[in-house]
């Protein structure tokens, strides 16, 4: 694909190769602060909080569930206590009972003091089991408090970033501007041509491969170059801008 017609000077080469140069440095600066170090340990940090308050309100529903269950097993533990303190005092009680009745009274005790075993051993081991519930809540507060500091402190690092990006990026959009200025509207046009994806928007034929893309020249683009050098050409693949007089090889 070529621009026939449209042969830039040295001049404006070196300009157009200026303007490529300062758009590449301020898109490498945006992707920093989207996509450098400093994101990326704030966005880890932000993901181990978010899965960590999450582990957290499981071991908290968990605890609160258990809690509950402990809460039944005590009020029932209770009642089978009353009730065999109740029938002990009968037995204790019994000089003027009907003697026929004793032993429905005994199996009556030993079926509550069956059931006072049972229920206080269950409520033994949700007291165990709501122990070590407790403990993994506690460790994961900790965590979660540690976790939300550092992530606090990387946002503070990454907007501190911005800041600073932002600086530099109003003298490189102020030269960008400054160096368009000496561009003739037809070469500013050659600009306009090139995909908007694509950030460092000129390129050289070396090794009949766009520099840009890296990938091969077809051959009629090839010879369309050699017939026209001072001409302006675009890449067949990724669309850049071939600066005529660049460091071609074969």
């Amino acid at each position: 694909m070529s621009a026939k017609g449209t042969s830039l000077s040295e001049r404006q080469i070196e300009v157009l190769l200026a303007i490529s140069e300062l758009s590449t440095k301020a898109h490498r600066n945006n992707l920093r602060v989207s996509q450098g170090q400093e994101a990326s340990a704030y966005r880890d940090l932000a993901q181990e909080y978010k899965r960590t308050k999450v582990k957290l309100e499981s071991v908290a529903e968990e605890a609160r569930k258990l809690d509950e269950e402990r809460e039944s097993l005590e009020r029932e533990l209770g009642s089978y206590e009353f009730q065999l303190r109740t029938s002990r005092d009968r037995l204790d009680h019994s000089s003027g009972t009907d003697y026929r009745s004793l032993p429905a009274l005994r199996a009556e005790i030993a079926a509550l003091e069956g059931k006072v075993s049972q229920y206080t051993e269950e409520e033994i081991g949700v007291i165990d089991q709501l122990e070590t519930v407790t403990q993994q809540r506690e460790a994961l507060e900790a965590d979660l408090k540690r976790q939300l500091q550092e992530a606090l402190a990387a946002k503070e690092a990454l907007e501190t970033l911005r800041r600073d990006i932002s600086v530099v990026d109003e003298t490189l959009q102020a030269d960008l501007a400054g160096l368009k200025i000496h561009l003739d509207p037809e070469v500013a046009a050659l600009l306009e041509r090139v995909p908007a994806q694509v950030i460092d928007k000129v390129a050289h034929v070396v090794e009949q491969a766009c520099s840009g893309c890296r990938l091969r020249i077809s051959s009629i683009l090839l010879d369309q170059i050699k017939r026209f050098p001072s001409d302006a050409h675009y890449c067949e693949e990724c669309g850049r801008l071939l600066l005529p007089n660049g460091p071609q090889a074969g």
